[in-house]
C-alpha cells in the first residue's frame, strides 16, 4: 500500500508571486531573529529546544554544495573535511546591498563544556560575495585556534592558513555565524555540521567527535535534520535508496550508513528528517532500477519520512569555476528536470529544485519556531522564577564597618558554647557519649583484674598462667597474658623471689610481679580512652566551627580558625597524652602504695574470709596471703586509676581547651591588620560561585524574555500597521 505523500509538500506550478514579497516574508524574518537570537543568549544552556534545521551527511555527499546554493557563498573546499566546526547559516531577504556578516561564537572549552560565559568575536562586514570564500576560513583557523587573537587571523592568506594546521585543534564545538542579507535570497537558517567521516589519517579522534557533535545537534525534537544522499549509480548509494525504501541496509556497509543512521538514531519515526538527494545527473538512463526507486521515493509513495524527499542539482566544479549567477544556476537546473526522465514526468515537482527546497523547508522551520514560542516563554519563565528563589535563598552579601568586633564577638560566642557543651548546659548528647565511654573504659580496666583461684590444682593439660581472650584488641607488645591464677602458681613465684628471707617471711617481690603483670594491661585502654574522647571532643569542635552562627559563613576565617585551633588542641593533646602516660607509669612502677590502708585492710580480709570462714585465729598460707594482698591492692589501685585518667582528660584536656582556644583565637586576631580581617569575613566561594552562576543565569535568561517581549511587540506592531493599510 502507498505510504502517505509527504505532508508540507505544495502541488501545481508554483504561484508567480514569491512567498517573500509578502507580509509573511516579514515574520519569517522576525521569527529567524528571535530563534536565532534566543540561541546566542544560551537557549541550548537552558534546553529551550530553540527550533533549527541541521546540515548533516557524508563527507562528500555534495552538502558543501547545497550549503552554497542555499547561502549564495563560496565554502571552503580542500581535500579531507571541508568544515571543522559548527556554521551557523543565516539567510534574509532584504531591500538593501547584498552583505555578509561573520561572526564567532565561543560557548564551548575543547571538550564539549560549556564555558561560563559566551564570547562573540565579530569580523567585518563582506559585501563582495568572492571574498567570503577566505574570510571563511580564517574564520574557522581562529575558532581552531581559540588561544589566538581572533584579528591576527585578519589578513591570512590560504598559504598561510594551511601553515597554520599544525597548530589547530581538528574540530570545534565552537560556531562561524554567517548571516546573508541577499535581495535575492530566501528567508532560512540552518546550522551546517562537518560531513561524517568514517577514518582520518593522521588524528583518530576526529571520527567519533564528529559523531558526538552530529548526535548534540540532531538530538532535539524541535531540530529539522537535513540529510544528503548523493543520486549516483554506484552501488553503495543505491543501497542508500534501497535502505531510504526498506530501512535495510546491510550493516557491513557502515561506510554508507554514515548520516542517515544518525538520523534514524535521532528521529526513528522519520518525523523531523528531509532528505536532499544530489547529483541526479548521475543517474543514466539505462539505470532504470536507480531511477524508479528514486522516482517513487521524490514522489512520496515509499516515502519513510514524513517531510519527504527532495532532489537537486547543484553546479558542477567547472560551473562553479565559470562563475555564472544564481538566476542562471537556477535555471540550468529548471531546464534539466524539465527535460530529463523520469524528472520530468514527476507528478509532484515541488520536489525538484534548490528553490522548492529552501521555500518548503523555510516554511517548517518558520511554522515550527512560531508554534514552539509558548512552551519556550513558559519554559524560560519557569527557569526565571526557580533561580530566582534560589538565589533569595542565599544569605545575603555581608558587610562589616569594623571586621574586628565582628570576628571577635563570633569568638566568644565559639568559646561560650564550647564551655557550655563541656559543663553538660547545651549539646548533652556531648556528655552522655563521653560518660558511655569513661563507663566502657572503667569495664575493660576491670577486666584485668587478676582471676585467683584459692582452691583446686592447675589443670594438668595447661601450662602455667594460660593467656584468656582479651575482651579489646592489644595494641601493646609483650605483655604477660591473662589468666587463671592457681596457689601452685603463686608458689612457683615465691620460690623464683626467695633468696635469704628467714622462712616465715614471703618477699614482697612476688606479690608486687603479681600485681604489675595485671596493671600493665592498663596502657591500652588508657590510650584508647584519650583517643576516643579526644577525637569526640574535636568533632564537637569542628562543627561549632563550621556553624554559620560562629565561622561557618566565611570560608576564609574557617580555614584561619581551624589552622590555629589545630595547633593548640595538638599541642594541648600532647601535653595530656604525657600527663596521662606519667600516671600510666606511676600504677605500673614501685612503690606499689596506698594510703587508704583502712580499705585495703578490709578488701583483704574480706577475700580472706571467703575461704577460711570468720575463724579468731585462722593460720593463712603464704599463698593465701599473697592472693589476699593482690586482690585489694588491685581493687583500690584500679578504682584510684579510674578516676584519676578521668580527671585528668575533663580537667587538663576538656576545661584546658576551652579556654585556651578562646584566648589563641583573641591573641592570632587581634594583630591583624583590617585588609586581612576583611579577606577572612568574604563570602564561602562555593557560595559566590553560586550566587554568580545563579545571577548569569538570572541575567541571560531575563535577556531570553526581553527578547521574546520584542518580538512580541513587534508582531503587534506589524498587526497594527496591516489594519492601517487595510483603513487606506
Amino acid at each position: 500500500m502507498p505510504m502517505a505523500r509527504p505532508s508540507g509538500s505544495p502541488r501545481g506550478p508554483r504561484q508567480d508571486k514569491h512567498l517573500f514579497d509578502t507580509e509573511y516574508s516579514l515574520r519569517s524574518r522576525l521569527l529567524i531573529s528571535l530563534a536565532n537570537d534566543l540561541a546566542a543568549l544560551g537557549g541550548e544552556l537552558f534546553e529551550l529546544d530553540i527550533p533549527r534545521m541541521a546540515f548533516i551527511g557524508n563527507q562528500s555527499a555534495g552538502k558543501s554544495s547545497l550549503v552554497e546554493a542555499a547561502t549564495g557563498i563560496a565554502a571552503p573546499r580542500d581535500s579531507g573535511t571541508c568544515t571543522r566546526c559548527p556554521m551557523q547559516c543565516t539567510i534574509m531577504r532584504g531591500a538593501g546591498p547584498w552583505s555578509c556578516t561573520i561572526t564567532l561564537r565561543f560557548l564551548y572549552d575543547d571538550k564539549g563544556n560549556p564555558l561560563k560565559g559566551d564570547k562573540e568575536v565579530s569580523f567585518p562586514t563582506i559585501y563582495d560575495p568572492k571574498d567570503v570564500e577566505i574570510w571563511l576560513r580564517r574564520a574557522q583557523a581562529a575558532i581552531l585556534m581559540p588561544r589566538a587573537n581572533s584579528l591576527d587571523f585578519y589578513n591570512k592568506s590560504r598559504e598561510e592558513l594551511k601553515g597554520m594546521q599544525a597548530d589547530m585543534i581538528p574540530f570545534s564545538w565552537n560556531k562561524v555565524e554567517v548571516l546573508v542579507r541577499d535581495p535575492e535570497g530566501a528567508d532560512l537558517s540552518f546550522v551546517d555540521l562537518p560531513g561524517i567521516i568514517q577514518h582520518h589519517r593522521t588524528v583518530t579522534e576526529v571520527v567519533p567527535f564528529v559523531k558526538k557533535l552530529t548526535e548534540r545537534f540532531i538530538k532535539n525534537q524541535n531540530t529539522l535534520i537535513v540529510v544528503t544522499v548523493p543520486m549516483t549509480g554506484e552501488r553503495r548509494h543505491l543501497q542508500v535508496a534501497d535502505w531510504i525504501v526498506a530501512k535495510t541496509l546491510s550493516l557491513d556497509d557502515f561506510e554508507n550508513q554514515g548520516a542517515f543512521e544518525l538520523a534514524t538514531q535521532a528521529d526513528p519515526e522519520g518525523l523531523r528528517t528531509i532528505g536532499v538527494g544530489t547529483k541526479p545527473d548521475m543517474l543514466t538512463p539505462g539505470n532504470t532500477s536507480g531511477l524508479d526507486k528514486w522516482k517513487d521515493i521524490l514522489e512520496g509513495t515509499t516515502s519513510n519520512l514524513r517531510h519527504g524527499y527532495y532532489s537537486v542539482k547543484l553546479p558542477s566544479d567547472k560551473e562553479r569555476e565559470e562563475g555564472h549567477s544564481r538566476s542562471e544556476l537556477e535555471k540550468r537546473e529548471k531546464n534539466f528536470f524539465g527535460s530529463t526522465e523520469p524528472w520530468k514526468s514527476l507528478d509532484n515537482q515541488s520536489r525538484l529544485g534548490m528553490r522548492n527546497f529552501v521555500e518548503n523547508t523555510s516554511r517548517l522551520l518558520i511554522g515550527l519556531i512560531e508554534n514552539n514560542l509558548p512552551s519556550i516563554k513558559k519554559r524560560v519563565d519557569k527557569l526565571l522564577a526557580k533561580d530566582t528563589r534560589l538565589l533569595s535563598r542565599l544569605p545575603e552579601l555581608f558587610t562589616a564597618d569594623n571586621p574586628i568586633a565582628v570576628i571577635l564577638i563570633r569568638v566568644a560566642a565559639f568559646g561560650k558554647t564550647l564551655q557550655a557543651t563541656i559543663d553538660g548546659t547545651q549539646r548533652k548528647d556531648f556528655v552522655r557519649k563521653n560518660r558511655s565511654r569513661y563507663d566502657t573504659f572503667k569495664g575493660e580496666i576491670k577486666n584485668t583484674a587478676p582471676s585467683l583461684q584459692s582452691s583446686g590444682a592447675r589443670p594438668a593439660q595447661a601450662p602455667a598462667a594460660p593467656p584468656t581472650p582479651l575482651i579489646f584488641a592489644q595494641s601493646i607488645t609483650n605483655l604477660t597474658p591473662l589468666g587463671p591464677i592457681y596457689v601452685a602458681d603463686v608458689q612457683e613465684t615465691i620460690r623464683a623471689h626467695r633468696t635469704w628471707e628467714l622462712p616465715s617471711y614471703v618477699p614482697f617481690e612476688a606479690t608486687k610481679e603479681i600485681i604489675l603483670q595485671h596493671i600493665e594491661h592498663w596502657e591500652d585502654p588508657l590510650t584508647r580512652i584519650f583517643n576516643d574522647i579526644s577525637k569526640n571532643t574535636l568533632d564537637l569542635v569542628r562543627s561549632l566551627v563550621h556553624d554559620p552562627e560562629y565561622f561557618g559563613r566565611f570560608a576564609e576565617l574557617v580555614s584561619f580558625v581551624e589552622t590555629v585551633i589545630g595547633q593548640e588542641a595538638a599541642a594541648l593533646r600532647a601535653q595530656v597524652s604525657d600527663l596521662l602516660k606519667k600516671k600510666f607509669n606511676m600504677e605500673n612502677s614501685s612503690p606499689l602504695s596506698t594510703a587508704n590502708l583502712e580499705r585495703f585492710n578490709q578488701e583483704r580480709t574480706t577475700w580472706l574470709n571467703r575461704i577460711y570462714g570468720n575463724s579468731s585465729q585462722p593460720l593463712y598460707s603464704d599463698e593465701h596471703k599473697v592472693m589476699a594482698d593482690v586482690h585489694a591492692y588491685f581493687h583500690i589501685a584500679s578504682a584510684r586509676f579510674i578516676d584519676v585518667v578521668v580527671l585528668c582528660i575533663e580537667q587538663e584536656w576538656h576545661k584546658k581547651l576551652a579556654v585556651q582556644l578562646e584566648g589563641s583565637l583573641i591573641e592570632k586576631i587581634a594583630p591583624l591588620p583590617l585588609e586581612t580581617l576583611n579577606l577572612l569575613l568574604s563570602e564561602d566561594p562555593k557560595v559566590s560561585k553560586e550566587r554568580n552562576n545563579l545571577t548569569t543565569r538570572i541575567t541571560n535568561l531575563t535577556k531570553i524574555r526581553a527578547r521574546l517581549s520584542e518580538y512580541e511587540a513587534q508582531t503587534r506592531e506589524e498587526a497594527w500597521g496591516a489594519d492601517l493599510d487595510g483603513l487606506n
